[in-house]
């Protein structure tokens, strides 16, 4: 009897060691990085009191990556470069011909244009 007791005794009893970690950490990422970002993300760990990948790691979970711009804003970029093209090509024949017509084509341009630099100076970032 008192080898059964002793049996379950020892079926219940800690191997000893190091608890096994709630997440395990087998993946790699490997980043090249100049001197200058090595010693930024070096010097923000220490002044968080975390080791870099420990800062690293809880960066990347509360970053938030804005992107440069939307599609719709690079197709205003893209027709805003038209209009001034545009634009540039007017203002030369006017030069050129000396028309006044070509003037009020000119002026109207430049109202799309600063409507345009307006609508992409509002955006919220």
């Amino acid at each position: 009897m008192k080898e059964v007791e002793s049996m379950e005794q020892n079926s219940h009893k800690s191997k000893g060691g190091r608890p096994p970690k709630k997440v395990k950490r087998n993946a790699q990422l490997m980043v090249r990085l100049s001197e200058t970002e090595r010693f930024l993300i070096e010097s923000k760990a220490k002044d968080a009191g975390l080791r870099p990948s420990t800062w690293l790691r809880q960066a990347a979970r509360k970053a938030r990556v804005v992107a440069r711009l939307s599609a719709e804003e690079a197709g205003f970029i893209r027709m805003l470069a038209g209009l001034a093209n545009n634009l540039n090509q007017l203002l030369r024949f006017t030069n050129m011909q000396g028309l006044l017509h070509e003037t009020k084509k000119a002026a109207e341009l430049l109202s799309n244009i600063d409507h345009l630099l307006k609508r992409l100076a509002n955006d919220d970032r």
